[in-house]
């Protein structure tokens, strides 16, 4: 009888399930979770599957934590030692999209104020009154078993290998004329990279599950872009290939759900220089990953008791401007031991890391005005 089962009946079931006690659903914090191929207005993964479980007896909580720089794993770990509330987290989106926007306009060689337009972004994440108030590690403490997507790591690796889906094909195009594509080949072949990279997701999952035993962590995987999907980006593919097979180690180590988001992203993302799902793929895979917390929840009752050991500094804003300030200083340090392309790529971290201080800088100022 359960596999004849509705996907309607399963949501019902999930209501039943929650409603006594209420569900948190937390989004770390990569920015695939961004729905930035459509309209501002456009539901994104998190809002899908609130939306499912939104009902007269169910009325999930939603604290979105994805964003388009402050994307990596050690940006997970300062958002959650730091206790920021839900309103730093808004304005940090925003000023990220402004950052994001301004950097690819002085690649481009642009005038980098156009950047100022991600202000637009002011639209969807606008702080609310009360937002002050719900801060997120304390949020998943007293969550009796909240929903964590997980969505983090990919930015490390690209981070790691000095390249990005946009970037490796036309440094393979000039790899006779620039030193990237080869500092990448020799950066992918090198076993300790994702080994780092994977290093860094379990601290991520130590912390999440220290904070509340009972989270429910859904990882997301890696697809391949279509434009990493030729011969000559071989190297990059592997390495992609690679990483979910370590994820999906590490995931059954700590009892997380791995999500496969291969076929998604072979059915939504068909462009050539977009790294992100459509809005249908973020419909998509919420219904998949819906899927699975009815299968966790419902037929197989994974649930148990929770705990905290994880300590909190509660600095806010002020504690992660301090910690991305810090990597700025030890990029800059370790660039000064370093010489030729190896030297200019620890520089261009450290450029990405003052961006970061500076974008909180802009949250702790904003009450100032």
């Amino acid at each position: 009888m359960e596999q004849s089962i509705t996907d309607k009946e399963k949501i019902e079931k999930l209501i039943q399930y929650y409603k006594n006690n209420g569900l948190l659903i937390v989004g770390l914090n990569d920015s695939q979770g961004v729905n930035t191929t459509s309209t501002f207005f456009k539901k994104g993964l998190l809002e899908y599957i609130a939306s499912a479980l939104t009902s007269e007896e169910l009325n999930p909580q939603v604290i979105n934590a994805f964003s388009l720089t402050m994307n990596k794993t050690e940006h997970i770990d300062y958002f959650l030692k730091n206790n920021l509330n839900l309103e730093e987290i808004k304005l940090s989106q925003i000023y990220s999209v402004v950052s994001a926007l301004e950097k690819v306009m002085s690649d481009l060689g642009l005038p980098k104020c156009l950047g100022k337009i991600g202000n637009v972004y002011r639209l969807i994440y606008t702080p609310k009154a009360g937002d002050q108030n719900i801060k997120i590690t304390t949020s998943l403490q007293q969550a009796q078993e909240p929903i964590l997507i997980y969505s983090s790591g990919v930015n490390d690796l690209m981070r790691e290998v000095g390249a990005n889906p946009f970037g490796i094909k036309k440094s393979y195009q000039l790899r006779d004329k620039k030193p990237n594509y080869y500092y990448t080949l020799e950066k992918t072949n090198d076993k300790e990279t994702l080994k780092k990279v994977i290093g860094a997701i379990e601290k991520n999952y130590d912390a999440i599950l220290s904070i509340n035993s009972n989270t429910d962590i859904y990882s997301l995987g890696a697809y391949i872009p279509k434009s990493l999907q030729c011969e000559e980006m071989n190297i990059f593919r592997d390495l992609v290939i690679a990483y979910n097979e370590e994820l999906i180690h590490l995931c059954k180590q700590y009892g997380v759900t791995f999500i496969d988001t291969v076929e998604v992203g072979k059915k939504y993302n068909r462009s050539e220089n977009n790294f992100h799902i459509s809005t249908a793929g973020h419909n998509a895979l919420a219904n998949y990953i819906l899927g699975y917390i009815y299968q966790n929840k419902i037929v197989n009752k994974n649930n148990g008791t929770s705990s905290s050991t994880y300590e909190i500094s509660n600095r806010g804003s002020e504690g992660v401007m301090e910690a991305t300030l810090l990597d700025y200083e030890h990029c800059c340090q370790k660039a000064e031991e370093l010489s030729g392309y190896p030297r200019m790529r620890e520089l261009a971290i450290a450029a990405e890391h003052k961006r970061e201080t500076e974008i909180f800088q802009k949250v702790l100022s904003y009450h100032k005005k």
